[in-house]
């Protein structure tokens, strides 16, 4: 229910939110690491029994997580400000520590952007100018902080960098920017996950980070399986 005063919206709070698992779209941040690896253990299990090729439902569980973490950061604007943390590469995936392969052009309109989108001002802008461009598919030289990783055509961008410009763009199947980009079997050679930790090698031995979305670390795990071999 909502109210309209002086042309604003305001929106009554009639009921508390119900428990997020019985919410009609329960938040894929509760996606459970165990519960899907259930479900590609069941899948491989009908391959080997119906001689089909596995890695289609690699492929659907890779298109699936990236289209739900692109989608969930652009949604981080309608979250609280003062209780939602700050979001930066390594809390997603620890790739900060890791050489990239160089600088890659990232066509927006074929990747999956992952924008934390959180400042209001600095979006409605973005999206104006977009607007009196004609919604331009400009092409843009800036190196934008975070990484791209090829094989999963997903595009992480952190917040030192104007989210809001490639996230626009990337809604309308617009433009391209410039990004170091990683290659999973690099990463696989160095960085590996249970769904409950990752495991960064170094030469000093293991550092054990926590995973804080176990979407990225199910994504990470089928792309490398995926692109990498067994």
């Amino acid at each position: 229910m909502n109210d309209q005063r002086n042309g604003d919206i305001v929106m009554l709070k009639l009921n508390p939110m119900k428990d997020l698992y019985e919410s009609p779209l329960a938040p894929m941040a509760l996606a459970d690491y165990e519960a899907f690896s259930k479900f590609l253990n069941q899948a491989l299990h009908r391959c080997h029994q119906t001689e089909r090729d596995f890695n289609v439902f690699l492929d659907w569980a890779i298109r699936a997580l990236s289209a739900s973490l692109a989608a969930d950061s652009g949604s981080r604007i309608f979250l609280p400000k003062t209780r939602t943390a700050p979001f930066a590469l390594d809390d997603l995936i620890p790739l900060s520590g890791i050489p990239a392969r160089g600088r890659r052009t990232v066509d927006l309109e074929k990747s999956y952007v992952v924008a934390p989108i959180w400042n209001n001002a600095d979006l409605m802008e973005a999206t104006e100018a977009f607007s009196d461009s004609g919604f331009e598919n400009v092409k843009i030289e800036q190196i934008f902080s975070g990484a791209y990783i090829e094989e999963l055509k997903l595009a992480i961008i952190d917040t030192p960098s104007d989210v809001a410009v490639p996230y626009i763009l990337s809604l309308w199947d617009r433009g391209s920017i410039q990004m170091e980009a990683y290659s999973l079997k690099d990463l696989a050679e160095v960085l590996y996950t249970d769904g409950s930790k990752w495991y960064l090698q170094g030469e000093d031995g293991d550092t054990e980070l926590p995973v804080l979305e176990p979407r990225m670390a199910i994504l990470y795990n089928c792309g490398t399986r995926r692109f990498c071999g067994d």
